[in-house]
């Protein structure tokens, strides 16, 4: 903002005062530091104000046109070129108004002191250091000027980057929720048909996972500790619902400390073992552990399928949480962070998945 403000007063705000400053010094440097005080007055003024009037044409050229369209674009040889050419066709053009200047008022005013040859040529050189000091400066504000603009649209492109992430970030969030729920009414409505003394239990717990969800699934990280109490809850969901044979095995550290993670990262495997863990008739079982350090854990999912299920997971097919999301949630996340094995066996499925979490 600070240096906004800066840009502002140099380069926009004030810039006709700037001008008129410059311009007003350079006159005067003209008329007492450059012209000889010998020669007579009117003359003197004659030709500082000839001088002045080409040096402000001369700066404007190189400053509107030259700098910017040649020498920031990065067309140096041009720019010298065209220079060179510019400090030649004023040259001449100062050299001939100042001879019919002198020429005039050698005629027409004979007693008048006419400047000497010296004098021409510091006059002519004191123009042309105007020109360059004009052009320096100008320089100097219009590289501050692109070198402020450019930070602000490298932010802007930082930011805006950061906002597509996140809104990458939610969508593929966005879309556990709704399968999630989709599968949890399905159950809460076979429940309720089936067995009416379990829906009360499936409405409150599922009712706790929402709440989970809602709330506090908006936050960049979670506690890990609730992450494996959400999982715990599902799993108890899916225990009244596969009451007759429910082979799972768990091992969730009881002290996770500080230990943060991205919500509902490990969920989708979960998921997923218990919707292709008990598909089959017999031998159905599903086993998670997770296992952590003080920044870094393991999450092992194992459970049994058929190859024809596991292909269709590896493939993306179906209408579950396809890999690909888990896969990008992963990378956007944790960037070289992680490190993810898909180990489909004969009837058994695994996955392994480490994090290195602060």
């Amino acid at each position: 903002m600070e240096a906004r403000n800066v840009n502002t007063i140099f380069t926009e705000k004030y810039n006709w005062i700037w001008r008129a400053v410059y311009w007003t010094t350079a006159a005067l440097l003209m008329f007492f530091i450059f012209s000889n005080r010998s020669y007579d007055l009117q003359i003197r003024f004659a030709l500082v104000g000839l001088l002045i009037v080409c040096s402000y044409f001369i700066s404007y050229a190189v400053n509107q046109y030259l700098i910017p369209n040649l020498l920031f674009q990065g067309k140096i040889f041009l720019f010298v070129y065209a220079l060179f050419a510019l400090l030649i066709l004023t040259l001449w053009v100062i050299f001939l108004a100042i001879f019919f200047i002198l020429l005039y008022s050698s005629i027409n005013l004979p007693d008048v002191v006419i400047p000497q040859r010296e004098d021409i040529i510091i006059l002519v050189s004191g123009n042309y250091l105007i020109v360059t000091m004009a052009a320096v400066i100008h320089f100097i504000r219009e590289s501050y000027k692109r070198y402020i603009e450019k930070n602000n649209l490298e932010r802007q492109k930082q930011e805006t980057e950061v906002k597509l992430k996140e809104a990458h970030l939610r969508l593929l969030q966005g879309q556990i929720h709704p399968h999630f729920l989709f599968n949890m009414l399905n159950n809460l409505y076979v429940l309720v048909k089936e067995n009416t003394k379990y829906s009360q239990q499936v409405i409150l717990r599922l009712s706790s996972l929402l709440d989970y969800m809602l709330y506090e699934c908006n936050q960049e990280e979670v506690a890990l500790h609730k992450e494996i109490q959400f999982i715990q809850n599902y799993i108890q969901l899916e225990r009244i619902r596969h009451d007759e044979d429910f082979n799972v095995n768990t091992n969730f550290p009881e002290d996770t400390g500080d230990l943060k993670i991205a919500p509902l990262i490990l969920f989708p495997f979960v998921e997923n073992a218990f919707k292709h863990g008990f598909q089959n008739a017999q031998g159905n079982y599903v086993k998670i552990d997770l296992e952590h350090s003080t920044n870094h854990l393991v999450f092992k999912v194992e459970n049994r399928t058929s190859k024809e299920t596991a292909d269709k997971y590896l493939n993306q097919e179906g209408k579950g949480i396809g890999l690909r999301n888990i896969r990008e949630r992963l990378a956007h996340l944790y960037p070289n962070e992680y490190k993810l094995q898909i180990l489909p066996e004969k009837e058994i499925f695994k996955i392994r998945l480490e994090i290195k979490s602060n």
